[in-house]
């Protein structure tokens, strides 16, 4: 990991109000009631160019509005140039793209980095927006077969590690890749960073094998030929391969890309593994066998290199799957009444026989949905999110949220173990509910589990407790030199002093580049909201993609940090100056 570039800071304001202030509508909530766009008189032309000064034509050009939400698209003309009119008084993104450049976002350090918002005042003209795109990166090279021969049609997958749900998943970027006759293989547009190579090929691998001595010489001699060397039982396969030449993705190694690189000669051969037999039982809860059933065995792996099998359950409640690959696997069952069952097993090469899958009920969990307000509300009708985070936790088509009765209690029916995130936007985009209420806390059976998952083993929380309030905190501010004169070529991130709440995802962390007044945002109305407590603000130079959630960097920022409190429905102005 990269060190951070972090900027030592003043604290020149902390200006603060309470709660107590008239709320103020939100921009784009009047916008999208009224059904119209907003007009002004500002207008932002600017230029889109390559790395080497070179005007892009005809690349496509974005404007997004912060608060009015407005949407303008327009393409760069033969000179690069570009113009948005008629604009009224906001905080403007404005990005490029055309293939094979990297999408860009103006003031961005770097393709897939945040830009700096241009504000604007009614009748401005602002001329000099500048984009400068850059190449994609490329990775290419040659697969061959398990005789060294070109493997044509070949499936090659671009992959990145990520942190997904809490743990770091292999996830493919992008679209598959067919070799050609050739073996050959060209991944291009890739934005810079370090990319995992993989590759398999669908269908049988060449099994015919050698003659032996004696069944040469008894075809020269034309005596009978002896009985042919028995065959092993077990079948082969292509088996995924990561690039050097390895079926573990653990053992992969990374190939770093820079912007318009080409990384040439990332060869590699397909392998073939010896497959196993997998058998098992499907049982009821009472020990009856469980047939006319269906056994799913799928991999952890996403993308193309996931393996997905099904196997169909005996009325004697047994199972087979006779040509499983070398992996990590989920096997899990599902009947039309909702009970399920699942299972986790590991295939290495050799046949596995004991597999027990004992059907289970799904769980039901109550909860009740509450109002931190002042204002009557009626609490009937609404739907609390949820979203499972561990494969195949729910039973048959998935864990179903009931509405809300009048006193606002609900129901979750088909659960299953495993986490859950409990609480969101109590509808999609930003309508008057969004843009009212942010998630409080979330209390099962008396514990906060409002930022962490909610994890569900035997049995299901008896009380959850969903608080929603219409207290929103507010966290802004204003980046500058010590002569006050505003900067924007930085980003500014605010976390919690709490390690604990330093995990992949959480609401708790927010980046956000400062505009070209050097005003920032970081919390505030939204679907997006800072909870109260203590919490870290800093800046630094750049950014990578989700890198905010990594431990380690936040670790380097601490010190150079400013401490924020944010109390509930607490509006506060921290001023930050660069020493």
């Amino acid at each position: 990991m990269r060190a951070p570039v972090i900027v030592l800071l003043l604290s020149v304001a902390a200006v603060q109000t309470t709660a107590q202030q008239a709320p103020v509508r939100d921009p784009r909530a009047a916008a999208l009631a009224a059904n119209a766009a907003p007009t002004g008189t500002a207008v932002i032309s600017g230029s889109v160019t390559a790395d080497d000064g070179r005007p892009i034509r005809f690349a496509q050009v974005l404007l997004l509005g912060a608060t009015t939400g407005i949407v303008k698209v327009t393409s760069s003309d033969a000179d690069g140039k570009f113009e948005f009119g008629s604009l009224p008084v906001d905080r403007y993104t404005i990005g490029a793209s055309k293939q094979p450049y990297l999408a860009m976002l103006a003031g961005a350090k770097r393709p897939g980095r945040q830009g700096t918002p241009i504000v604007v005042a009614n009748g401005q003209k602002i001329d000099n927006v500048a984009i400068r795109m850059q190449m994609g990166g490329a990775i290419t090279g040659v697969v061959t077969d398990e005789r060294g021969q070109p493997g044509a049609n070949a499936v090659v997958a671009v992959m990145q590690w990520r942190m997904q749900n809490g743990e770091r998943t292999l996830t493919q970027v992008g679209g598959p890749i067919n070799t050609d006759d050739e073996g050959r293989y060209r991944a291009f547009g890739l934005l810079p960073g370090e990319y995992v190579i993989s590759g398999i090929r669908f269908g049988l691998p060449l099994t015919t094998r050698g003659l032996s001595v004696q069944e040469v010489n008894a075809a020269l001699s034309g005596s009978a030929s002896p009985a042919p060397e028995a065959t092993p039982s077990a079948p082969l396969r292509f088996a995924p391969v990561y690039y050097p030449g390895t079926a573990r993705a653990s053992e992969a190694v990374a190939i770093t890309v820079g912007a318009g690189e080409e990384r040439n000669n990332a060869d590699f051969r397909l392998e073939t593994v010896t497959t196993s037999r997998v058998e098992g039982s499907v049982v009821t809860a009472d020990g009856q066998p469980g047939g006319s059933l269906i056994v799913i065995m799928m991999s952890a792996t996403s993308g193309v290199m996931q393996n997905v099998v099904t196997s169909r359950v005996a009325p004697d409640g047994r199972f087979q799957i006779p040509n499983a690959q070398p992996g990590s696997y989920v096997l899990t069952v599902n009947r039309n009444n909702g009970d399920f069952a699942r299972g986790t097993i590991e295939v290495a090469g050799t046949d596995i026989f004991d597999v027990q899958l004992t059907l289970r009920p799904p769980m039901t969990m109550t909860g009740r949905l509450a109002f931190d307000s002042s204002t009557a509300l009626t609490l009937g009708g609404r739907r609390i999110p949820l979203r499972p985070l561990t494969t195949g936790a729910a039973g048959a088509g998935g864990a179903t949220v009931a509405a809300t009765d009048q006193s606002g209690t609900f129901t979750v029916s088909n659960l299953g173990p495993g986490r859950y995130v409990v609480g969101g936007p109590l509808s999609f985009g930003p309508t008057t509910d969004t843009m009212t209420w942010t998630l409080q806390s979330v209390v099962a059976d008396g514990r906060d589990v409002t930022d962490p998952p909610l994890e569900i083993a035997d049995t299901a929380p008896k009380n959850v407790v969903v608080t929603y309030t219409d207290k929103w905190q507010e966290l802004s501010g204003r980046l500058q030199s010590q002569s006050g004169a505003p900067v924007s070529d930085y980003t500014i991130i605010v976390f919690p002093e709490d390690k604990a709440y330093w995990f992949q995802g959480t609401r708790r962390i927010v980046t956000a580049r400062p505009g070209t007044d050097g005003r920032f945002t970081l919390a505030g109305k939204g679907l997006t909201t800072l909870p109260p407590g203590k919490y870290l603000l800093a800046a630094v130079t750049d950014i990578g993609r989700d890198e905010q959630f990594d431990p380690a960097f936040l670790s380097q920022i601490v010190p150079a940090a400013v401490p924020v409190t944010l109390g509930p429905g607490e509006k506060k102005v921290q001023d930050l100056a660069i020493r």
